[in-house]
């Protein structure tokens, strides 16, 4: 009769567990970054389908031609900020032409896991303004230097995946649009 495990018999429990502790592991390292995105390209999204035409339809009635740079509102009165970007968005920051973006706000490694930055552009009176979200090549392609700064050099209008450059020669991949 036998009242304890062998040591072979407790060398391969912990081997099982150790195969799959690493098998695992990686799949759920990888969870918290996909969350991330998913959080600003939900964001990206609202941005798009509500508070953009909102803030259009607002610059319109006022006579600004759609123009929403010109009504120095904080995005933080229509949505809520997710915490990857943690500052309010001031929505004088997008590019004054429906031809190019310019980055308005940023999430860096720390707090989203990559380095995002989300770009706009405004409107004019037959178009409504559009946000576009990106990811840096590097941890620090975008800082809070780019902010208001940098716009894009090469195509925006492109499919998801594609290469964008911008001020200064930095490179970033389209997330969402």
């Amino acid at each position: 009769m036998r009242k304890a495990f062998t040591m072979i018999e407790l060398i391969f429990v912990i081997v099982i567990l150790g195969i799959l502790a690493a098998v695992a592991l990686p799949k759920f390292l990888g969870v918290a970054n996909q969350a991330h995105e998913a959080n600003l390209k939900q964001f990206v999204g609202t941005l798009n389908r509500t508070v953009g035409p909102t803030l259009w339809s607002k610059a319109i009635s006022t006579g600004k031609d759609g123009n929403v740079t010109a009504l120095e509102v904080n995005l933080s009165s229509y949505t809520d900020i997710p915490k990857e970007i943690g500052t309010d968005i001031n929505i004088s920051n997008c590019s004054t032409t429906t031809s190019s973006y310019r980055v308005i706000a940023i999430g860096t490694k720390a707090t989203a896991g990559a380095n995002y930055a989300i770009a706009c552009r405004t409107g004019n009176t037959n178009e409504a303004p559009r946000f576009i979200l990106v990811k840096g090549n590097t941890d620090t392609t975008f800082d809070k230097n780019s902010i208001g700064n940098d716009v894009n050099t090469t195509n925006a209008d492109v499919n998801i995946g594609s290469t964008i450059t911008w001020t200064g020669n930095k490179v970033s991949t389209l997330v969402q649009k």
